[in-house]
């Protein structure tokens, strides 16, 4: 029996965070009618629940994302939901001498992709800017960087879709994908069955099990998300001014994080190996609210088991170490994100094997700057019967066990 619907859609989308409302805006100004689903609120996961940076790394690809995400704010930037979107300087700091000559060459890396690069040492920090109390060897600031209010920014994208015919359902979750001789038939929801020539999966840790879930057809091949664990600090408003984003010199690059994200086997479970520290490092947005978020850590771990409980302390100890005038900031919050990892670090966006059903997702620790990019890149490609970009280090294709699907039919 062919699968009915009261009201069949072009296209679903399950996920309601950066992932999926930036895909409903690309499809629906495409003209594709599209229902987003999400079991629970907008950008309630990791997409509201980070600290809003968006900066360069020394890796191309994740500059390139950066760029091409810049262009793409700034055309929401101006309209009816604010999110605080605003350029700032990038302030990369050591604490100690080996730490920054260690990191020199990484520097020169970020300059070589064309950012500016500009060396300021810790005794000008600490005389021109004596309010904050560095206690550092030095650094570099970079030209290029932005910040926002991420839940804002997930929001400006939803309302934008909205405005181009988009639905979003949430508080509705997707318990199937649904399929037949290879083809997407639809979704089932909790409120029944939603017929669709086309669904996107980009439901963040989620992901695989929806994916898992798909019946009707061979089973997918396993997309190999971890949960990388984040926490953040949220202050309330500064007293003391600070012109710049300021990280630590000792975030990896993303290949390195993705791979130090595995949880591991049933026995480090059991030793509680998953409960380590992972990685650390003073990550602090002032933001335009006169607010300012801290962190950062990812932490291997699993979406539902909370674990690192003590890691507001060490972040906080962090930077207080670093910049002692960080010491009398008052505190409002501090919560943890789950990060959708890839082993590569990168995200993933393109075709499965189901003529009809896309991946948009592993958006991890650079959700913030890379989900509109990939989503529009994705769009595009869906919308010319390519069915992915034509990036090799973004697409399913790269991920074990993926084999590249037959072409799939443009959106008309």
């Amino acid at each position: 029996m062919a699968i009915r619907s009261e009201r069949p859609t072009d296209a679903v989308i399950i996920g309601a965070g950066i992932a999926g409302c930036t895909l409903a805006y690309e499809l629906a100004t495409r003209g594709l009618g599209v229902t987003v689903y999400d079991q629970g609120p907008i950008a309630a996961e990791s997409s509201g629940r980070n600290t809003g940076t968006l900066f360069s790394g020394p890796q191309a690809e994740v500059v390139r994302l950066l760029l091409a995400c810049a262009e793409i704010y700034d055309e929401l930037a101006d309209g009816p939901v604010k999110f605080g979107w605003r350029r700032i300087d990038h302030l990369l700091i050591a604490g100690d001498d080996a730490r920054l000559e260690a990191t020199t060459g990484l520097v020169g890396r970020i300059a070589a992709l064309g950012i500016g690069v500009q060396p300021v040492s810790g005794q000008e920090l600490a005389r021109d800017f004596p309010q904050l109390g560095f206690e550092v060897a030095g650094g570099f600031v970079l030209d290029t960087a932005w910040s926002l209010e991420p839940l804002m920014a997930t929001h400006a994208f939803a309302h934008a879709a909205r405005e181009a015919g988009a639905r979003i359902r949430t508080g509705c979750r997707v318990a199937q994908i649904m399929a037949r001789g290879g083809k997407v038939e639809g979704v089932l929801t909790d409120d029944g069955i939603a017929a669709a020539d086309l669904v996107f999966a980009a439901n963040g840790m989620w992901l695989p099990e929806t994916l898992r879930r798909v019946v009707g057809d061979d089973p997918l091949p396993r997309i190999p998300l971890t949960a990388g664990r984040g926490w953040i600090i949220q202050t309330g408003p500064l007293d003391i001014h600070v012109p710049w984003m300021i990280e630590e010199l000792s975030w990896p690059d993303q290949t390195d994080l993705g791979r130090s994200m595995d949880v591991g086997k049933l026995s480090d479970v059991a030793e509680r190996r998953d409960d380590g520290p992972g990685i650390e490092a003073v990550c602090f947005n002032p933001m335009q609210s006169g607010s300012a978020r801290l962190g950062a850590s990812v932490s291997p771990a699993m979406r539902d088991l909370v674990r690192n409980t003590d890691m507001p302390a060490r972040i906080a100890r962090r930077a207080i170490g670093l910049v002692k005038g960080f010491a009398s900031l008052n505190i409002e919050n501090a919560w943890l994100g789950n990060r959708p990892m890839l082993p590569d670090g990168l995200p993933v966006a393109g075709r499965t094997p189901l003529d009809g059903l896309y991946v948009h997702g592993g958006l991890g620790s650079i959700g913030m700057h890379s989900g509109p990019a990939t989503a529009r890149w994705l769009a595009d490609a869906v919308a010319g019967g390519a069915g992915e970009p034509d990036l090799p280090w973004l697409t399913p294709a790269r991920l074990p066990g993926w084999e590249r699907p037959v072409a799939q039919r443009a959106i008309a």
